[in-house]
C-alpha cells in the first residue's frame, strides 16, 4: 500500500480500535486514536473498584439524545483543527481511528495519499457488543438506565455516520455480528493480515 496516512472513523464499538491496530501492525506504523487527543465523556462504566466520574453519570442521566448527539459533535468538531489536523497534516505514516473522524471534516482534505474509510454497523451490532462489555447483566438498574443512554447515543451516531458518509460518497465498511478483522483487512485492501 502507497497510502502515508489511514484514517479509520466510526461509531463507539464498530471495530475501529481492533481494525486500526491490525492495519497498524500490517504495514509496520504507528495507530493513535482520537479517544487519546481528548476525553468526552466515554463509557459509562468502571471496572470495580473505579468509579464512574459525576460529570459521566450527569451527562448520560440528564441529557436528551439530541443533547447527547450535539454534545459529541461539538466536542468532535473542536478537536479537529487544534488537535487532529496537525497529525494528518505530519509526514509520518500512521493509522490515526476515532469517532472525532467526522466525514463532513475528512471531505475537505486533500486525499492524495489518504485512504479513509468509517466502519458502520449492522442492526442489532452495537447493543449487543455494549451490553457484553459493559456486562450489563450484572449491573444495577441505575447503571443499566447510563448504558442504555450511551447505547441509543452510540446508535444514533452510528445513523449519522451512515448517512454523511452516502451523502458525501465516502467509503464505509458495514460491519455484522461475524465479521472479523481478517475480513476487514481483505475489504479495505491492506494486502495481508498480521
Amino acid at each position: 500500500m502507497t497510502n502515508r496516512l489511514f484514517l479509520i472513523g466510526g461509531p463507539s464499538h464498530a471495530g475501529k480500535s481492533t481494525l486500526a491496530a491490525a492495519v497498524a501492525e500490517c504495514l509496520n506504523c504507528r495507530c493513535i486514536s482520537t479517544d487519546s487527543l481528548a476525553k468526552h465523556p466515554g463509557r459509562p462504566w468502571r471496572d470495580p473498584p473505579e468509579q464512574l466520574p459525576p460529570h459521566v453519570v450527569e451527562h448520560y442521566r440528564d441529557l436528551s439524545l439530541d443533547e447527547m448527539m450535539q454534545s459529541v459533535l461539538t466536542h468532535y468538531r473542536s478537536m479537529w483543527t487544534p488537535l487532529v489536523l496537525p497529525l494528518i497534516e505530519g509526514r509520518e505514516r500512521l493509522v490515526l481511528e476515532g469517532s472525532a473522524l467526522l466525514p463532513e471534516l475528512v471531505a475537505q482534505l486533500d486525499t492524495q495519499n489518504i485512504s479513509a474509510t468509517w466502519l458502520v454497523a449492522a442492526e442489532g451490532v452495537l447493543g449487543r457488543r455494549i451490553k457484553v462489555e459493559s456486562d450489563y447483566e450484572a449491573r444495577d438498574p441505575d447503571k443499566r438506565f447510563l448504558i442504555d443512554k450511551f447505547a441509543q447515543r452510540a446508535l444514533a451516531f452510528n445513523r449519522f455516520i451512515n448517512e454523511e458518509v452516502s451523502r458525501l460518497s465516502l467509503q464505509k465498511l458495514e460491519v455484522g455480528c461475524e465479521t472479523s478483522v481478517d475480513d476487514l483487512m481483505v475489504r479495505l485492501g491492506v494486502a495481508g493480515s498480521p
